[in-house]
């Protein structure tokens, strides 16, 4: 038996599922765009992935992202829209936690190593590509670690408005 999902109670919090679903759109849009064959700011991603892009090789690497970024979008979505009551509350939570827990373990640690890198702790690759290192510094890795802090937000706001009254949880 499925257990209600979130009322569309005035003053709920909802904000953050929608913000982690714009965020995640434009993060899918921008693989969209790469699995239909653009190159403009594949430069920035560099190594492999740049040299498939290229080659024409990425399209399947790209669809792959695509349809799992836009997985995300819909699932925030279903954190707060009525047609999201579909699903089992702790299925929305267990799959809410654990895109939570990637997001922010992958982005963190991807960001952490970097920060070492950039400031000398740790020595970088001898074939690093510079250009491409700096632009996962500053966007694509701290955009994982965003998304997955609007993420938590939202699964946290899912979680105390579909408690069932007298629980803790």
């Amino acid at each position: 038996m499925t257990e209600p999902a979130a009322r569309p109670e005035r003053g709920r919090p909802v904000w953050a599922a929608y913000a982690s679903a714009v965020w995640g759109g434009l993060f899918a849009a921008i693989s969209l765009y790469w699995a239909l064959g653009g190159l403009i700011g594949i430069e920035t991603v560099g190594g492999e992935i740049e040299k498939m892009a290229r080659a024409g090789e990425a399209g399947l690497l790209a669809w792959g992202a695509t349809i799992v970024k836009t997985a995300g979008v819909v699932y925030s979505l279903a954190l707060v829209q009525r047609w999201g009551r579909i699903f089992p509350r702790m299925l929305m939570l267990a799959s809410g936690w654990a895109a939570t827990v990637l997001l922010l373990g992958y982005g963190g640690v991807t960001v952490g190593t970097e920060l070492l890198v950039a400031t000398g702790v740790l020595d970088a690759p001898a074939a690093i590509d510079w250009y491409a290192f700096y632009w996962h510094l500053a966007l694509w890795d701290p955009w994982f670690v965003l998304w997955g802090i609007l993420l938590g937000i939202a699964v946290v706001h899912y979680q105390r408005a579909t408690r069932r009254p007298g629980t803790a949880r």
